[in-house]
């Protein structure tokens, strides 16, 4: 006797299929039963957002699963699930319809929240992976289904995966910190729905010349989320694409890392906005054909980008990039050897990570925050001479990726070295200060201006007959003042990208008595 999985007057549903029960029809007949189609179960259902109708989640209770308008299950559709591989016997359509219909009546409709990484919901906060993943307070039966976009469904072995992180990763600190800036993700996201910091990712630029293992690195980053290799569902992708579809790829993302790679594929001159973009989590106005504003796309999670040239190349030499933005550039993998098989064993053993943090995350809010705030007041001691304003906004970010690392340790011991991660992010940070700072940057730039151009400029005095005429230099004090004329000043700055020139020429006020102060002001 099969399992009777529904039933509904005269209609049963079993493994094998659905079937009818027909009743003697005289004395001594015996019941019949026949079968009407193959396995069909309604699993779930919900009203779409976009048109608010009620769409269902048909399977064969096997291998197929399909999502289709609750119209379907009327006698003129049904025989299209044919195509899909159900089977349907033609002659009991209309049967079929009714028993589908009262299979769905009797399934609770679920709310359908659209994205991935975490989603706020009316129940509270969950975590969408490969499925959803709630709180202790929340039920794991509770009605919700979520859409995503990506290939996130688990593959292969986590024990392949983390054998090779043993054999490949570990003690390779660059590598190590790419499994790190890829969990950062959903740690930021969700560290930012508790409102521990304002940001939920960061641009994590990957540089150098080719093998260096940039690729292999970022893809490493993308394996403790999804598929890492390059395709239209997973987690790896080109620069070379418009804006427009790039946002359209990020969007409704908030905790699962994205890699773009090889930024010199990019077809655009200027990349400022589209960073800014980036880390902000908010794409382009635009609007319709009505002229009406559209709901810009939104999202929130970490992006991994790969080049041979610095990610500021192209984009102005804002203090609000530096700070979103971490760059390094290293030797990631040890040999074509180390990087070959890291490929291979992430492009086939992926996605397992994520979800065991999801999970720990979810179990352990109070710890992880409490972990965060520690990691946080370390840092500030660490830096406690920093005195930029635009360096002392990195210290959360850190303390982040010193949180994932604590995290990692304690949910899949992957012994990494937090000491050894903090010692570099300070080193780091000493290294790039400068960079971050617009005096610092737009003094450079004066310096070698002035450098390239001596034979333009007057020495002591001013020179009536000299053709081109930059300004005067004159020593004063032991110091070199420089006057230089204003409009050669602001072409200078503004050729090299300095975005709002009038708060660069104040920021000089505090590097020195490079130029005068007179000329400062003008």
């Amino acid at each position: 006797m099969e399992k009777v999985l529904y039933q509904t007057d005269e209609f049963n549903l079993k493994p094998s299929g659905w079937y009818k029960t027909i009743p003697p029809k005289k004395e001594g007949d015996e019941v019949m039963e026949i079968m009407i189609s193959g396995p069909i179960a309604i699993t779930n259902r919900f009203i779409d957002p976009l048109s608010r109708k009620e769409k269902v989640i048909l399977s064969d209770l096997k291998n197929i699963e399909l999502v289709e308008k609750a119209s379907v299950l009327t006698s003129l559709q049904l025989p299209s699930l044919i195509e899909y591989g159900f089977t349907i016997n033609e002659k009991h359509v209309r049967d079929l319809g009714f028993a589908l219909q009262k299979l769905r009546n009797n399934t609770p409709l679920s709310a359908l929240y659209s994205g991935v990484g975490i989603l706020h919901t009316t129940y509270g906060a969950i975590i969408s992976l490969d499925q959803p993943y709630f709180s202790k307070d929340i039920s794991d039966d509770a009605p919700i289904i979520c859409d995503n976009k990506y290939d996130l469904t688990p593959k292969g072995s986590l024990d392949i995966w983390l054998t090779m992180y043993t054999n490949e990763v570990r003690g390779n600190l660059p590598l190590e910190l790419s499994v790190v800036f890829g969990v950062s993700s959903l740690v930021a996201a969700y560290l930012k729905y508790h409102s521990e910091v304002e940001f939920s990712g960061t641009i994590f630029s990957f540089t150098g010349q080719s093998s260096t293992g940039k690729s292999t690195a970022a893809m490493l980053a993308a394996s403790v989320a999804g598929n890492p290799t390059k395709g239209t569902e997973t987690l790896f992708r080109s620069w070379n694409a418009t804006r427009n579809a790039l946002e359209g790829y990020l969007s409704e993302n908030y905790g699962v890392p994205i890699v773009l790679d090889e930024l010199s594929a990019a077809t655009f001159y200027d990349t400022t906005g589209l960073l800014y973009s980036f880390a902000e989590g908010q794409g382009r106005q635009r609007a319709n054909i009505h002229g009406d504003v559209k709901t810009p796309r939104n999202w929130g999670t970490s992006i991994i980008s790969t080049s041979e040239h610095s990610i500021f190349k192209q984009s102005a030499k804002n203090d609000g990039l530096r700070v979103r933005t971490i760059e390094i550039s290293e030797e990631f993998t040890s040999s074509a050897q180390n990087s070959d098989t890291i490929k291979r064993i992430v492009s086939q053993n992926y996605g397992h990570i994520l979800p065991i943090i999801a999970q720990f995350l979810l179990d352990n809010t109070d710890d992880i925050i409490s972990v965060f705030r520690e990691e946080e007041s370390n840092f500030y001691q660490l830096l406690s001479s920093e005195s930029n304003n635009t360096g002392i906004r990195m210290i959360k970010r850190y303390a982040v990726l010193t949180t994932t690392a604590h995290i990692l340790n304690q949910s899949q011991d992957l012994q990494l070295d937090v000491n050894k991660i903090k010692n570099y992010l300070s080193n780091y940070h000493k290294e790039t200060v400068s960079e971050r700072s617009l005096a610092d940057k737009a003094m450079e730039v004066i310096v070698q201006f002035i450098a390239e151009n001596l034979g333009k400029f007057s020495q002591q005095s001013r020179l009536a007959n000299m053709i081109q005429n930059f300004g005067i230099l004159s020593l004063k004090d032991n110091y070199i003042e420089v006057k230089i004329i204003r409009n050669i000043f602001e072409k200078m700055l503004t050729d090299h990208q300095f975005e709002d020139t009038k708060n660069v020429i104040d920021s000089l006020d505090d590097t020195g008595r490079l130029i005068s102060d007179r000329d400062r002001k003008t």
